[in-house]
């Protein structure tokens, strides 16, 4: 889909996270389809979002982008573009904001060295970090280990624990992972204009789409649930 966009040129490029080397990862802008599936993947450290993304911006001869983040992130971009203040000239450049799923992010230098002292992983070595049920799978030197989620819950950061979006509601296309579809991308088309870029993109072979089942939209709201019930029992304890 953001391939899509970027031939027939309705952007001009794709504001990701691309990895850099292990869990470390920097922000770019994908130009090209190639540049898109070379940042694809799972990015689990901090990064300076916002202020690298101004000095992107205008950095770059660029004047209509797609943004991918997370939820928090997506947030903030969607109020800015609907009550602008002094960041016009940022905002206006925001074509399509894609928000992916979250649970949380680490508090980077904590989470690195737990996975250090705990399981005596080199991060610079880790090839693949995600999610699997109750667990963390982390592929390193062509082995995987699972680390349990109730491990790495104290490194989540405070920000994280009372935040109550899961899938990015301020965006206009939120993506994410099914436990029971692996290999697949669940979307969620939030205006006409997301709607229609979808299905322009299948109907062009840029996309295979499968109208999601029960199991899927179970799936989803049990996840976003939790976290909501989650930020409320953490704001709970700050009030």
């Amino acid at each position: 889909m953001l391939g899509k966009n970027l031939d027939e040129e309705l952007i001009d490029g794709v504001v990701v996270a691309k990895r850099v080397k292990g869990l470390l990862a920097k922000l770019v802008v994908a130009k090209s389809n190639e540049e898109i599936l070379r940042a694809a993947g799972n990015r689990w450290s901090v990064l300076p979002y916002t202020t690298k993304l101004r000095e992107t911006l205008q950095s770059e001869s660029i004047n209509r982008v797609t943004i991918v983040g997370l939820p928090c992130q997506t947030q903030f971009l969607q109020q800015m573009k609907m009550f602008p203040l002094l960041e016009t000239d940022f905002v206006t450049k925001i074509y399509l904001i894609v928000s992916l799923f979250c649970i949380g992010t680490f508090a980077t230098e904590p989470f690195i060295e737990f996975l250090k002292l705990r399981y005596g992983l080199d991060p610079e070595r880790v090839t693949y970090i995600g999610l699997e049920k109750n667990s963390i799978r982390i592929e390193y030197d062509h082995e995987q280990k699972l680390v349990p989620l109730r491990e790495v819950l104290p490194y989540v950061q405070t920000g994280c624990l009372v935040c109550p979006d899961y899938t990015g509601v301020f965006s206009d296309i939120s993506a994410g992972l099914s436990e029971n579809y692996p290999g697949h991308t669940v979307l969620i088309a939030r205006n006409e204009k997301a709607m229609k870029l979808i299905n322009e993109a299948h109907e062009k072979g840029y996309l295979e789409i499968v109208k999601a089942g029960s199991d899927v939209v179970d799936e989803v709201e049990t996840k976003a649930r939790g976290k909501i019930v989650r930020a409320m029992r953490y704001m709970s304890m700050i009030l």
